[in-house]
């Protein structure tokens, strides 16, 4: 009697035993590893950050975790494409992973795939185990400001707000929407608010004299753009600041 050969019984045999999870060791030494890499990645070292990650990703091939740092070490050198790749990877092992979600919706955006984005931003601002959904909406409000559907933003930069009280970048880009359409002391109002959180939000100080300079409050307004100057050292803001400085001295405004 001939024995017949399984061939295709034996490569399953091999493939599951290629596929086995890894042992508790090297699942230790992945995480040891990965926060290495987010460690380095924090310090703006790219090459160290990739090598850890890199590592850690061949000990524990599934850990969504991993997939996630490598994707923002990829945002981080530029490379989107690549950075979907890993965010993807973290969502498809770990679908209600919020923070994935949001950066590959940053990703998206930047690659001109908006509609992508605001899913993306959605799932992860619905995610009640989220513990910043303020940023999901913020981001929200960014893709809509740049489709020019300005009430929407204003909602999603509202909405952010009223998720944490003490998120600056949703008042400052809500304020931004205010001075747009002339509404200035809304704009004043939300910027106050904005520098009473971040007394060193140099942009902020500047945005807000000139609001204080459209309502008349020219006193309010020097202090403003001096404070703007105090807490920058970026030249262009500066330039802008003393201008307006050195205007409100002549009487020109």
């Amino acid at each position: 009697m001939r024995i017949r050969k399984l061939p295709v019984v034996l490569g399953i045999g091999a493939l599951l035993l290629g596929c086995a999870a890894p042992s508790p060791e090297k699942k230790k030494e992945a995480a040891a590893r990965m926060q290495m890499g987010v460690t380095y990645l924090e310090q703006r070292n790219l090459p160290a950050a990739m090598r850890e990650l890199t590592t850690a990703s061949e000990l524990d091939p599934e850990n969504p975790e991993i997939d996630m740092s490598l994707g923002l070490a990829y945002q981080t050198r530029g490379d989107l494409g690549m950075a979907e790749k890993y965010f993807r990877n973290a969502v498809r092992k770990k679908p209600d992973y919020a923070e994935a979600h949001n950066n590959l919706g940053i990703v998206l955006s930047h690659l001109g795939r908006g509609d992508e984005a605001i899913r993306e931003f959605e799932a992860a601002g619905s995610n009640v185990l989220y513990p910043t959904p303020e940023m999901a909406y913020y981001n929200l409000g960014e893709e809509y400001r740049r489709r020019e559907n300005f009430q929407k933003a204003e909602e999603m930069y509202r909405r952010s707000i009223a998720l944490n009280d003490r998120y600056t970048d949703a008042y400052f880009r809500l304020a931004l929407l205010y001075g747009n359409r002339g509404q200035w002391a809304e704009a004043a109002r939300t910027l106050e608010a904005c520098v009473a959180l971040a007394p060193t939000h140099a942009p902020a100080w500047l945005d807000l004299g000139r609001a204080y300079l459209s309502l008349g409050r020219g006193k309010d307004a020097l202090k403003a753009f001096q404070n703007a100057m105090a807490n920058s050292a970026d030249p262009a803001l500066r330039r802008q600041a003393t201008d307006y400085i050195n205007s409100l001295g002549t009487g020109k405004r």
